[in-house]
C-alpha cells in the first residue's frame, strides 16, 4: 500500500485540475490554474500559512488572493481567465467540505448562474462538471470506508500537550482453548507485532487525514516500532513508505528502544535523515551520553531509571523534548 495521505491529496489535486479543465473549456491553461491548486492544497491539507488568528476560509482566501495578484502580474493578457479561476475557488470551499452546503445540485446551479464568473457554459460542460463533482464527493466517502474495521481500533493515551501514544486494540473472539498468557505471547511475537504496527500505521494515517479535513493540525502521535524490523530491510522500506508524506513524517513518531538504536544506528540515522520522526525510549542499556539525542523528536525516560535525574536536569543540553514514562 502507498501512503494514504499522499494518495488522497493526489485525488483532490486531480479533481481540481479536472474541475477547472471542464469549467474553463477552451480557455483552460495549466500554467494559470496549477499555482492556485498548489497553494490551496498547501494551506488546506498541510496547514502551510503564516497567517494567524483568522478563520480558515479567510486564510485560504488571502493566500489565494496573493496567487491571484502574482498571476495577473505574470499574465496580464489572461486577466479575465485568472479572475474566473479565483472566483471559482469560492465554490471549491463548499465542494471540498470546508464550508457546508445543503444540496450539491443547488450549489452547482448557483455556480453556473454566478454573474461574477464570466464563463459561458454549454449543456455538455454543465453535465460534465456535475458528474465529476458528484463522483468526487462519492469517492471521498468510499475512501474512508476502506479503513473501517469491526475487529481493530486505535487506542490513544495523552502523554503531553498535543502528543498521544497510539496502540492497536482488537475485538477479536479468541478460542478459550488457549490461556491468556499464551494469547499474550502470540499477540506480542515479532511477526504479530510487525503486522499490528503496519495496520496501526494505515489506520493512524487515515485518522490524521480525517483530522486535517476537519481543520485540526495540532495533534502528534507516537507508535512503537518493533526492533525486529531493523533486521528486515525490505520491510523497513514497506513500512516507511506508508508515511512518505511531509505531514505524516512530522505528525507520526516511531518509538524505538535505545538498544535497537545502538545496534542499528546507521539505519535509524538514515531514516531520520529522510525526514521521518523517530522517538527514542531509553532502556537499561543506556549510559549517560547526550550525543545524538538531539536527532530524536522525543526522548522517553522512566522515573525509575537510575539516570532519570541526570536526563531531567540536562534537558537544555539534550535539546529535544523529554517525556517521562
Amino acid at each position: 500500500m502507498d501512503c494514504v495521505f499522499s494518495e488522497y491529496v493526489k485525488f483532490v489535486n486531480d479533481y481540481l485540475m479536472n474541475y477547472y479543465r471542464k469549467m474553463l473549456d477552451s480557455k483552460y491553461e495549466k500554467g494559470l490554474v496549477e499555482p492556485f491548486v498548489s497553494k490551496y492544497i498547501d494551506v488546506r491539507y498541510y496547514g502551510r500559512s503564516e497567517l494567524k488568528d483568522i478563520s480558515f476560509t479567510k486564510k485560504i482566501d488571502r493566500e489565494l488572493k496573493e496567487v491571484f495578484k502574482q498571476q495577473l502580474r505574470e499574465f496580464p493578457k489572461r486577466n479575465e481567465t485568472i479572475k474566473n479561476i479565483f472566483a471559482l475557488f469560492s465554490y471549491v470551499l463548499f465542494i471540498d467540505g470546508i464550508t457546508q452546503f445543503k444540496d450539491i445540485n443547488s450549489l452547482l446551479k448557483t455556480m453556473f448562474k454566478d454573474e461574477n464568473i464570466t464563463l459561458e457554459y454549454t449543456d455538455d460542460i454543465r453535465i460534465a462538471v456535475t458528474e465529476i463533482t458528484k463522483n468526487y464527493i462519492k469517492k471521498k466517502i468510499e475512501f474512508f470506508k476502506l479503513f473501517e474495521s469491526a475487529e481493530f481500533y486505535l487506542k490513544g493515551k495523552r502523554i503531553a500537550d498535543n502528543l498521544y501514544f497510539i496502540d492497536l486494540g482488537h475485538r477479536c473472539e479468541l478460542p478459550e482453548l488457549y490461556s491468556k498468557n499464551a494469547i499474550e505471547r502470540a499477540y506480542n511475537s515479532d511477526v504479530v507485532l510487525e503486522n499490528r504496527t503496519y495496520l496501526a500505521l494505515v489506520m493512524l494515517s487515515s485518522k490524521i487525514l480525517s483530522e486535517v479535513i476537519s481543520l485540526k493540525f495540532s495533534n502528534n502521535y507516537v507508535l512503537n516500532f518493533p526492533g525486529s524490523l531493523f533486521k528486515k530491510p525490505k520491510k523497513i522500506i514497506k513500512f516507511t513508505k506508508l508515511l512518505n508524506d511531509d505531514l505524516l513524517k512530522e505528525r507520526i513518531n516511531l518509538r524505538i528502544k535505545y538498544k535497537d538504536y545502538k545496534e542499528f544506528k546507521r539505519t535509524v540515522n538514515e531514516i531520520i535523515k529522510e525526514g521521518y520522526s523517530i522517538s527514542l525510549e531509553l532502556d537499561d542499556t543506556y549510559v549517560t551520553d547526550f550525543d545524538n539525542l538531539f536527532l530524536f523528536s522525543n526522548i522517553f525516560v522512566s522515573k525509575e531509571a537510575p539516570y532519570y535525574d541526570t536526563i531531567i536536569n540536562n534537558k537544555d543540553a539534550i535539546k529535544t523534548n523529554v517525556v517521562t514514562m
